[in-house]
């Protein structure tokens, strides 16, 4: 902006600056038009029209862009056309800027404060409103179309053909665009459905990509977990491998052993068979004994009978005591006898003892070994079982015993002092608790040997106390889950719910062949006692016991006695004397046989007796 002191009023202008363009002089024109009974502005408006008709018609396509700027006016001459664009372009400045007086200058016109924006239509409406203002622009108008030369209105003329031809070509690259743009609109419509499409098919692949991600994640784990487990398998079928070598190891020194063992058994059942054959012996010497025995008997008697018919008392106490002399003698022998023969019976029973201690050693190591191989066969990988049992006969079978399993449906039989009569089952073996004792009977003399001493051809007592039974076949050891506990008056028994058990009828009477399963009695049922007697079960209780059961098998099939170990209270016996022996006592030399009753003695006198 120009320095105030160079600007001038606009209504004292007297000459127009050569440097304003024709739309400055317009502008200059618009304001000056307004003023009214001023000389110096109406001087400055004439100097400003005549500056205006010049430039006008010097420069028609400048005038005719300025009159394109607003656009159609409804006017039907160029006249009113330019009197209407001159009367717009004068209520917008005016309206526009305050109503100071304008200042110009050589580079333009210096405007004064804009008005409010609420003011400017007021005082657009006013400008136009001043008749004398629509008249100077109505004449400025008619000298513009009269300025115009002839050159000048072809010039315009053909301006305005020009002007029309590209109205016209416009409308039609409007219309054309138009459509164009209307196909436009259709095929990005076309796209953008096509587009949306492809984005509703990009994200299902997408999704679809992101859950084969997912799914290629959770395999990477589960095959690295896998590969986790498969090593640890690894691991573990190592040492299950290296376990079963050293239970393989294990079993073969163990068998070594029990073949040591089973060797060491035969050689002690030839020296028991040996025991037995001197036993036997023995007892004959026995008999002997007990023959020479009664003869001496019958001897002493006949020399009392001779003594008393001779009449010599001294002769008789002389073969008296060498008769007890060779009878003490006998009965020595016979003690030592049978003193010998139950060292050989204790001897047996602890051979038979360390039978069974290897047996369950073995069994042992056999569950081992198949849990070790069952191992091993979970993880893939089977081993031969190298089992003893399948090159050589099996060491209980050799040694007289069988171990098998039962399904628990075995029988056990457990009686007090007082026992019931129970059958065994003709199909299925007669089955004892391990520790029941049986009696046996050997020359005259009865013993009582526990069930797990049976073994094939073994007798026992049966139950009339008369009868000899055979074991018909080797034992067998069995397992039982269940058993009925019975009590009637002070007997009991025990027994698998299956065993059959004597009972008498409803009138009390006795039916040997009468029989029932002991899990179907109650309170109150008859059952038949050892005495022979019926009496009523006063109880009656079935309950779990895991227990071992003998089957045993006896010829000929008749009831057998058989009661329980008893437990045993421990005791001490009487403490033996200390006899001392001295020399001569204080009444003189004793006699030599020790008596001191003071009657003549009897010389023991070495060697038989001769009468």
């Amino acid at each position: 902006m120009p320095p105030q002191s160079e600007t001038k009023y606009l209504h004292q202008l007297t000459e127009v600056p050569a440097g304003w363009d024709l739309a400055t002089v317009i502008g200059a024109f618009a304001h000056l038009a307004v003023y009214q009974g001023d000389a110096s502005a109406n001087r400055a408006r004439e100097v400003v029209s005549l500056r205006l008709l010049e430039l006008w018609a010097e420069q028609p396509a400048e005038a005719e862009a300025w009159l394109e700027r607003f656009g159609e006016l409804n006017m039907a001459t160029r006249q009113g056309r330019l009197c209407e664009a001159l009367l717009r372009h004068g209520a917008a400045e005016w309206g526009k800027y305050e109503d100071d007086l304008w200042r110009f200058s050589e580079a333009g016109l210096l405007r004064g404060e804009l008005r409010p924006a609420a003011e400017r239509e007021d005082w657009a409406a006013l400008y136009r409103q001043q008749p004398h203002t629509r008249d100077r622009c109505r004449e400025l108008a008619e000298q513009l179309v009269e300025a115009e030369s002839p050159e000048t209105a072809r010039k315009r003329q053909k301006l305005e053909e020009e002007t029309a031809q590209r109205h016209r070509l416009e409308a039609e690259l409007q219309k054309s665009q138009e459509e164009e743009c209307r196909d436009l609109r259709n095929r990005l419509a076309t796209a953008e459905a096509e587009v949306s499409s492809k984005e509703a098919e990009l994200q299902a692949a997408q999704n679809e990509s992101a859950k084969c991600k997912e799914q290629c994640a959770e395999f990477a784990t589960r095959a690295a977990a896998a590969e986790g487990a498969a090593a640890e398998m690894r691991t573990e079928l190592r040492q299950l491998q290296e376990e079963n070598g050293q239970c393989q190891e294990r079993c073969e020194k163990l068998l070594a052993r029990l073949e040591a063992e089973a060797s060491q058994h035969a050689e002690t059942k030839e020296r028991l068979s040996q025991a037995d054959s001197d036993a036997a012996g023995k007892e004959v010497e026995l008999q002997r004994l007990q023959e020479e025995s009664r003869g001496l008997q019958e001897r002493c008697q006949l020399a009392e009978a001779r003594a008393a018919s001779a009449g010599s008392q001294a002769e008789l106490q002389l073969e008296k005591a060498v008769l007890q002399q060779h009878l003490a003698k006998a009965e020595a022998e016979r003690s030592g006898m049978l003193g010998q023969l139950l060292h050989l019976h204790e001897e047996k029973g602890m051979h038979k003892e360390r039978i069974r201690e290897l047996e369950r050693q073995l069994c042992k190591a056999k569950q081992r070994k198949a849990h070790h191989a069952g191992a091993l066969t979970h993880h893939g990988v089977a081993f031969s079982e190298v089992a003893s049992s399948s090159q050589e006969p099996d060491l209980a079978e050799r040694l007289g015993y069988s171990i098998v399993d039962d399904d628990g449906t075995s029988s056990s039989v457990l009686s007090c002092s007082s026992w019931f009569s129970v059958k065994p089952d003709s199909v299925k073996d007669h089955c004892f608790m391990v520790d029941a004792i049986f009696k046996t009977r050997s020359y005259g003399a009865d013993f009582f040997l526990m069930g797990r001493d049976l073994k094939k051809g073994s007798q026992v007592v049966a139950a009339d106390d008369a009868t000899i039974l055979e074991v018909a076949k080797s034992p067998e050891i069995c397992d039982a889950g269940e058993v009925v506990e019975m009590q009637a008056g002070t007997a009991t028994l025990r027994v698998t719910p299956d065993h059959l058990v004597q009972v008498a009828d409803v009138k009390g009477e006795v039916e040997e062949s009468l029989y029932l399963e002991a899990g179907k009695l109650k309170v109150g049922d008859l059952v038949m006692l050892d005495s022979g007697d019926p009496a009523a079960l006063t109880s009656v209780t079935v309950r779990p016991l895991a227990c071992q059961v003998l089957k045993i098998v006896f010829e000929p099939y008749l009831p057998v006695a058989v009661f329980s170990r008893p437990s045993c209270i421990l005791s001490l016996g009487h403490k033996k004397a200390v006899i001392r022996r001295g020399g001569r006592g204080q009444g003189g030399p004793g006699p030599l046989d020790g008596s001191m009753d003071g009657r003549a003695s009897i010389p023991i006198t070495a060697g038989d007796y001769m009468d």
